[in-house]
């Protein structure tokens, strides 16, 4: 696991996504939030149903990949920041993600 975290150069600029119990053990370390947080917090913004979820890291850094299906009906993908649980993209939400609650 630690060598996950202190990846060479040329393997760090790729996407390398990580199994669960490995996600465990960064939640547990406080490097990231868990999915559950990260997610409550999004949908409360994006109302739908979620479709997927991915953990990775890219450029260093812990990324969520999160697709939901609106209640538009419209796939939407998301990019989480996973230690903040702040998006990082797109930068804004889709206006699809803004709908009412039914």
């Amino acid at each position: 696991m630690a060598a996950m975290l202190h990846l060479p150069a040329a393997v760090a600029n790729q996407k390398v996504e990580v199994q669960h119990y490995e996600a465990q053990t960064l939640v547990k370390s406080g490097q990231i939030l868990s999915l559950d947080l990260t997610l409550s917090s999004i949908q409360a913004m994006c109302h739908g149903k979620l479709i997927d979820a991915h953990l990775y890291q890219h450029h260093g850094k812990w990324r969520y990949e999160v697709q939901i299906r609106t209640l538009k009906g419209q796939l939407v993908e998301l990019i989480l920041d996973a230690s903040t649980g702040q998006l990082a993209k797109p930068t804004q939400l889709p206006a699809s993600c803004n709908a009412e609650q039914v």
